[in-house]
């Protein structure tokens, strides 16, 4: 038994082919009740890759043959299993093989299809960031300020460390900045 994972986690680690190795994967974690954390330590990747992988299961044929046929790279698969809708894996697969898409074009569709989002415009550069958090700094010298910006969000972090009385006085204060200004 022991000996039948070893020469399965070995046929993984070594297989180029990644629907190959999806099922093994899937047939280890099944089959062999194996947690993908710990079935990632034994074969040195991440259970994140492991994962990508375990998704490759939902391709439809179509899309699996373009791979085989060399039409589509393995990155472009991995985008396509990011979609849940199989219609949705198919239209962008026949978009990629018409239009030519890149990687990176595939993965704004993607990333299209599963937020609502386009990936247009620019992120706000890091001085702007600091003399905005400096400004604020100024006037709420309590807060710790963290500002992140994706590209399907953008998020304002203001953390007030204290009690009660002193969080809610100062988030009163902003709030009620936020809506004079």
């Amino acid at each position: 038994m022991i000996q039948d994972i070893t020469s399965l986690l070995n046929q993984i680690k070594e297989d180029k082919d990644i629907f190959q190795k999806s099922r093994l994967l899937e047939y280890i974690i099944k089959e062999k009740n194996l947690r993908i954390v710990d079935l990632a330590k034994k074969i040195g990747f991440k259970p994140s890759y492991i994962c990508h992988l375990l998704r490759l299961k939902k391709i439809p044929d179509v899309v699996m043959d373009g791979y085989y046929s060399k039409s589509v790279s393995s990155s472009h698969i991995y985008l396509l299993s990011r979609l849940n809708d199989k219609k949705q894996m198919i239209d962008l697969y026949e978009k990629i093989l018409e239009q030519n898409y890149t990687v990176k074009q595939t993965e704004n569709t993607v990333r299209n299809y599963l937020y609502q989002v386009k990936s247009i415009g620019k992120y706000i550069n890091k001085e702007s960031v600091e003399k905005l958090t400096q400004k604020i700094k100024e006037k709420f010298p309590e807060l710790n300020i963290q500002i992140i910006q994706t590209r399907i969000r953008g998020r304002v972090i203001l953390e007030i460390k204290g009690d009660l009385e002193k969080s809610s006085k100062i988030l009163k204060l902003i709030l009620e900045k936020l809506i004079l200004n």
